[in-house]
């Protein structure tokens, strides 16, 4: 049996140190525009830590959208990343305005 790699996988056992954002697989193109979000926030966070500390706000991706959308969360417009560095290896990502969401149903 083939795994398809045009589909979004399982996602991982939560809780997860690095958020809700992960899963076995992800397409390509999903996979690459995580990817290139990873190097952004790492790079970030790795020229401004000494300022700013290990935790910033920034808009969600549209990579972000897709997979939270996925998870069966409603998003509003204007939703914002919480990007926290645990460690330097290890980045956390969650979205305060959907926290009491049922991601299953996408309500309360």
């Amino acid at each position: 049996m083939t795994t398809p790699t045009d589909t979004i996988g399982t996602q991982l056992p939560q809780p997860d140190p690095r958020g809700w954002l992960v899963f076995d697989r992800l397409p390509a193109e999903l996979q690459d525009a995580e990817d290139s979000t990873q190097d952004n926030d790492v790079r970030y966070h790795r020229e401004s830590w000494h300022y700013r500390g290990p935790t910033y706000h920034r808009a969600a991706t549209a990579a972000e959208r897709t997979l939270l959308e996925h998870l069966g969360y409603v998003l509003p417009d204007d939703l914002r990343t919480r990007v926290q560095f645990v460690t330097d290896n290890v980045r956390n990502r969650r979205w305060p305005a959907l926290e009491l969401q049922n991601p299953t149903t996408g309500g309360e």
